[in-house]
């Protein structure tokens, strides 16, 4: 894939992203209290959401899936891929999941998830990169709103999530 293929899908995602956000947000009403996820405030410098959303935003890259059973104000958005044959195959695409709700952390890179979507179902996520950057254990720092990715076990098929972004309820 040529740098501008590449440039030009990942503006793709971005703007679908945002899109489907917006229309979300339009079809639901806004930002309010009910549905679920935490509602955004108006905060004087603040990042617009509730104060129980604050630190729940950083991935760490030596535990990251400890830090993504805490996410529950962010959506992430990720295609299941089936990269065993000669041709990767995109599964499952435009799934969302809130980790926090869904998930919990087995060990520092392992989420036993329940019912991540209709046709996952149950799920093991194996957090092996987040933003393209291998974790570990001796791995320093966090990544704001980081992508998470690596292999994904439903059932007894092993495939391969891939992170595209988050969505901001």
């Amino acid at each position: 894939m040529t740098e501008s293929a590449f440039l030009r899908r990942v503006s793709s995602l971005i703007i679908l992203a945002t899109s489907l956000s917006i229309i979300g947000m339009m079809t639901y009403g806004g930002c309010s209290s009910g549905g679920g996820s935490p509602a955004p405030t108006r905060t004087p410098g603040g990042t617009g959401f509730p104060p129980s959303c604050d630190g729940t935003f950083d991935v760490s890259l030596s535990c990251p899936a400890v830090s993504l059973e805490g996410s529950v104000c962010l959506t992430y958005v990720y295609d299941v891929i089936d990269d065993s044959g000669p041709e990767p195959v995109v599964i499952d695409d435009f799934v969302t999941i809130r980790f926090g709700e869904k998930c919990t952390a087995l060990d520092c890179f392992t989420l036993d998830c329940k019912n991540v979507s209709s046709g996952a179902g149950d799920a093991l996520f194996i957090v092996e990169t987040v933003n393209g950057i291998t974790v570990g254990e001796d791995v320093a720092g966090e990544i704001n709103s980081g992508l998470p990715e690596g292999p994904i076990f439903m059932g007894d098929n092993e495939y391969y999530f891939d992170c595209r972004g988050t969505i901001v309820p």
